[in-house]
């Protein structure tokens, strides 16, 4: 009976971002092209496309200097289709100047104001979540100095799953590619962003370990940790976490004030996280809206919705090949039906899909794994250190996410950058919380480690919330899994 009101409350707080999303829709559609007008859609139009002509012109004598004159001039021949719709953004400033959009142009400042604030306020969270979250979870293992194989064992089963997790869905991306469109005539790549890609697979994993010599806040180990943290460098501050805290489990009785202090801090910080999340129906409803807008109102969202759609479905593959490979897993290392295991951890999923919480789906979860027949012991230790450290699900959505908002930027990632989605997106599920759309939170990691910018998250947000529940399901099962094969390694 204590558990209704949290999960009455958080039926709400879905029922408002579901409210969020399809006004942010609504908006799009029935003023989206009047506000794109007003808020100088045309003049960016026009200022992209004569850009992109450049660009194609450059491809062309790129592929030229290749001997590929095939592509040379597919490329030429778009050109003047771009000119041609330089010709048409013209006309559509000339009417925009004519009219009175005033009342328009306020309107699309108020709603980018609050997609901007949202967009903040979760920047504003993710070093000091990290921190606290890294902290708690190392020294809720005990001295590590004594952790002993059990503790080793279940820390390998974990990042190697994770990191399964990340290369499955970084392949199917990579496979599918649902961020990408069909006809490239007026794409036109960043090439402030196409610059960060350019580089070899074993020189940007010793930049990535090093950091580059022109910036000392930057790479894994990076000269000064206050001012990697300032850069938002996550991969450093992440590192230097679990070593701190490692480092604070083997102070015994002198370490408990410290850790007693990040206890409480992280506590305070899940606080803010859940103010923040609070505002996220209209914080989401800016963030899509202005998508919309700056897309050029309701005849974009039909291309987006098909993108969507594509990732919608690549995500969920994902997520169902990576429960068929955790069912694999139970069966060869756990020796058990997965079947009847993944029957008996039923109530656990469905409360993980009803929750979109693993830390709160954790009582259930420990009930359900000692009914499979896991031992006290193994459920007990295994499972709450997987509902703090296990998100393979978590892991998976966030890879395939900042590839699909480089493809729907038109950002190519080379398999240098590919390579750091993969560190990033395995490190970052680590310090994932266990609540409802913290994802969020966890991809601006990732987007920041490639370069990308961080606005891309408001590309998926308007399903978030269904994806996020399936990877919560698939984030719980995997600790079940854990639970039962550790649990046999521990009766050898």
């Amino acid at each position: 009976m204590e558990k209704q009101p949290a999960r009455s409350g958080h039926t709400l707080g879905l029922v408002s971002i579901l409210a969020g999303v399809l006004l942010a829709i609504g908006v799009g559609v029935i003023w989206g092209r009047t506000m794109w007008l007003a808020s100088g859609g045309p003049d960016r139009n026009i200022e992209e496309l004569c850009k992109t002509v450049q660009q194609k012109e450059q491809f062309a004598r790129q592929a030229e200097a290749a001997g590929n004159q095939k592509e040379a001039d597919r490329l030429r021949g778009q050109i003047p289709l771009v000119q041609k719709e330089i010709e048409r953004s013209e006309a559509l400033r000339r009417q925009a100047e004519q009219a009175e959009l005033g009342f328009a142009r306020n309107a699309f400042e108020v709603i980018r104001f609050c997609g901007d604030v949202f967009l903040r306020m979760l920047l504003m969270i993710v070093v000091p979540l990290v921190v606290t979250s890294m902290i708690c979870g190392i020294t809720s293992l005990g001295d590590m100095s004594r952790m002993g194989k059990v503790g080793l064992w279940t820390l390998a089963y974990y990042l190697i799953t994770g990191a399964a997790a990340v290369v499955l869905g970084i392949a199917l991306v990579e496979i599918i590619r649902p961020g990408v469109g069909m006809d490239d005539t007026f794409a036109y790549v960043d090439e402030s962003l196409l610059g960060r890609q350019e580089s070899s697979v074993v020189g940007t994993v010793l930049e990535v370990i090093r950091g580059r010599p022109d910036a000392p806040a930057s790479g894994l180990i990076p000269e000064n940790i206050l001012a990697a943290a300032s850069d938002t460098n996550i991969l450093a501050v992440i590192l230097f976490s679990l070593l701190f805290g490692g480092a604070l489990t083997t102070l015994g009785e002198k370490g408990k004030p410290a850790v007693n202090f990040f206890r409480a801090a992280n506590e305070a910080i899940m606080k803010v996280v859940r103010l923040v999340l609070f505002f996220a129906p209209v914080g989401i409803f800016g963030l899509i809206a202005t998508r919309i807008v700056l897309s050029g109102g309701g005849q974009a969202l039909a291309v987006e919705g098909e993108r969507l759609g594509w990732f919608v479905l690549t995500v969920t593959l994902g997520l169902a090949v990576h429960t068929v490979v955790l069912c694999l897993l139970l069966w060869v290392l756990g020796r058990r039906n997965p079947l009847r295991y993944f029957c008996t951890m039923g109530r656990a999923l469905l409360t993980a899909l009803s929750t979109s919480s693993s830390s709160a789906t954790l009582p259930v979860t420990i009930e359900c794994a000692e009914e499979a027949g896991v031992s006290q012991r193994a459920a007990g230790f295994v499972l709450p250190l997987g509902a703090t450290i296990n998100m393979d699900g978590t892991a998976l959505y966030e890879a395939t996410a900042a590839i699909f908002i480089a493809q729907s930027a038109g950002v190519p990632l080379s398999g240098a950058a590919l390579v750091v989605v993969f560190l990033t997106a395995t490190l970052a599920a680590i310090g994932a919380p266990g609540i409802p759309e913290a994802g969020l939170v966890t991809l601006l990691i990732v987007l920041s480690a490639v370069g990308l910018p961080a606005a891309g998250i408001g590309t998926i947000l308007a399903i978030d919330w269904f994806l996020d529940r399936q990877r919560t399901a698939v984030n719980v099962f995997g600790d079940a899994v854990g639970a039962a094969v550790i649990d046999r390694w521990l009766k050898k």
